[in-house]
């Protein structure tokens, strides 16, 4: 029996060249919420042209937040509650808070261009809004 040992190398190669490549796309996966929230932050900034101070808060937000439903999601994990209606519920509570945080701190432009690139629907969104106009109007 003939080893063709080129081979056996070449395969072994793409095993471990395959191996590093999943390590890495998994540590790439974990980041942190505070990875996240300057992630977004960042996105956000460019997005909506954000100053320095709204940055600064966003950043804080996100980072609250992100920490608050991640460490929700784990108290549910530890406690074997595997219903993903409850996990669905905590992140929408979640969101929640960080919209109206941002609302309180963008210019009505930039929440509205915000609740379009968060993917709210258009007919949510012109509710939204009106519902912010309506209030501002009222003080």
């Amino acid at each position: 029996m003939k080893i063709n040992l080129p081979r056996i190398i070449l395969a072994t190669l793409s095993i471990a060249l395959s191996i590093s490549a999943n390590a890495q796309n998994q540590e790439q996966k974990q980041k942190t919420p505070i990875e996240i929230a300057a992630a977004q932050a960042d996105r956000l900034q460019r997005d909506l042209n954000l100053d320095d101070y709204q940055l600064f808060k966003v950043d804080s937000i996100l980072q609250r937040n992100l920490t608050g439903v991640m460490n929700q999601f784990e108290q549910m994990k530890k406690g074997g509650l595997q219903n993903p209606d409850s996990y669905r519920e905590i992140q929408k509570k979640w969101q929640t808070k960080t919209d109206n945080a941002l609302e309180a701190l963008f210019t009505l432009d930039q929440f509205d261009r915000y609740l379009r690139i968060s993917g709210m629907s258009n007919k949510e969104r012109k509710k939204k809004i009106a519902q912010i106009k309506k209030k501002s109007q009222g003080n």
